[in-house]
């Protein structure tokens, strides 16, 4: 069993804006072993990346209000101040962002960049800082990287900049990499090869991995546990392999059964009915109640806990002892 790296307990994030509070997360769970895989998955808007930004304090305060722990190697990074979390970004804990021709600042070079991590958190000299640099573009399969570190954002393809994105958050060695959707926008054979390049840098680094997407044939092929989202919470916890083979919760089922297979050529796929809630005005039963085939007057009622499940966690009324005692049938 890895041993836990990262917890997060009761992460509430919520913002306030013009037209009310927004909450965007609500009080999630998880942990993350050393080394392990873990995919954060859901549609967008579920939450998956305003969870990756509380992590590395990267929500500005206010709008934000962040609540709960947040804990890596047991210090609670919310406790922390912003010179404090400047010591651990890029440095403890490392984030793949979206895009990376807007996370990749056009007026600097690509040397100037990557270098930046190492001058901030370490005490390597000029030629020290060079060559690990050289070494880390090599490693991410960067072809002739002494050339590429003259080179700007611009002057490069969009694998190629998100490969130095892998580069720049790998230098300072971190112990977690939180990749944020890193394969938008490339084509199929780029993101097969930006996922193959996570996968090395697990096993050669036994650097954890925070994946966050939308895409399950994603999830399925590269990570160990997943967590599903729905509206700012956790619906549902296992192994990659439980999740993909027998779904507990309702939403689960649904995104599963939305996956297009080869088999569904020339068929109508299947969708989840209704709309997910407003940030502005969550329900106050189950936020999955008004798209869920099976609901009870209990899930419109009353948040439901987590339940275990041999080992599975899922957020459901249905897994409840007293699920067909107590829960009356939606009138």
């Amino acid at each position: 069993m890895s041993v836990s790296l990262l917890s997060v307990h009761d992460l509430v994030v919520s913002f306030s804006t013009k037209r009310g509070i927004a909450r965007a997360v609500n009080g999630i769970d998880f942990t993350l072993g050393k080394g392990e895989k873990l995919g954060l998955v859901g549609e967008s808007g579920s939450g998956k990346s305003v969870t990756a930004k509380s992590i590395m304090r990267l929500l500005q305060s206010p709008p934000a209000t962040i609540g709960g722990k947040i804990e890596l190697n047991g210090e609670n990074l919310l406790s922390k101040t912003e010179n404090e979390m400047c010591k651990y970004r890029g440095n403890k804990i490392s984030m793949i962002f979206q895009e990376p021709m807007v996370s990749l600042n056009p007026l600097f070079s690509i040397g100037n960049q990557l270098t930046e991590a190492l001058r901030q958190h370490t005490e390597l000299d000029k030629k020290s800082i060079e060559e690990r640099v050289l070494k880390m573009l090599h490693v991410v399969g960067i072809p002739s990287p002494e050339t590429r570190l003259r080179q700007y954002p611009f002057e490069m393809s969009g694998g190629m900049r998100q490969r130095i994105m892998i580069a720049m958050a790998l230098l300072c060695r971190p112990q977690i990499i939180i990749a944020d959707e890193p394969t938008t926008a490339l084509d199929v054979t780029i993101q097969a090869q930006i996922m193959e390049l996570l996968n090395d840098v697990n096993r050669e680094f036994g650097t954890a991995i925070i994946l966050i997407t939308h895409d399950l044939g994603v999830i399925a092929e590269m990570v160990d546990n997943v967590a599903v989202m729905y509206a700012g919470s956790i619906v549902e916890k296992a192994k990659v392999g439980d999740v993909f083979e027998s779904p507990l919760h309702p939403y689960t089922e649904g995104l599963l059964r939305s996956v297009p297979t080869m088999e569904d050529k020339g068929e109508v796929l299947e969708t989840i009915e209704g709309q997910v809630p407003s940030l502005y005005d969550m329900p106050e039963g189950c936020a999955f109640y008004n798209r869920c085939h099976r609901s009870k007057k209990i899930c419109r009622a009353q948040i439901p806990p987590v339940f275990d499940c041999d080992g599975r966690q899922v957020k459901c009324w249905i897994y409840s002892p007293n699920w067909d005692k107590e829960a009356a049938d939606v009138e």
